[in-house]
């Protein structure tokens, strides 16, 4: 079963810092995805995220670099108003949460990969650890 599959930005760090917590988890993923098993997303949002958080770490150039590669490895997916609206009434722990939980409905994700366990509770789109979706669907 191919599946599209919304990646949180704390999926896109542990692919990326290999001493996070399940990189290899992440890493297994992303084959899954450049081996065409399943359709990778990410947002916009989580790509600035990334830069961010990741930036002074992992400095400029290497940030940059695995944005790239993201660009290449997913789909991206906008955020707008609309996204905004329901993620300001959506009962998300954060704002943050709202938006991947928003462009995942409206988008029509099978899952949300995250590590976030307090996030996305009521949203019809269910919500895997890396981790549990390689469990459920295999690394190969």
């Amino acid at each position: 079963m191919k599946s599209k599959l919304l990646l949180d930005t704390n999926v896109l760090i542990d692919y990326a810092v290999a001493n996070r917590p399940e990189h290899a988890e992440a890493t297994a993923l992303v084959k899954r995805i450049v081996s065409g098993q399943d359709t990778g997303y990410t947002t916009s949002g989580s790509l600035k995220d990334f830069y961010y958080l990741c930036r002074k770490p992992l400095g400029e150039a290497a940030s940059r670099q695995l944005i790239r590669n993201f660009l290449v490895l997913l789909d991206v997916l906008p955020v707008g108003q609309e996204e905004c609206h329901d993620s300001a009434y959506s009962d998300e722990p954060d704002f943050e949460d709202g938006l991947i939980r928003a462009v995942a409905e409206r988008n029509d994700m099978d899952f949300i990969i995250t590590r976030d366990s307090g996030a996305f509770a009521h949203s019809p789109v269910k919500s895997l650890t890396a981790r549990r979706y390689l469990d459920l669907f295999g690394q190969d």
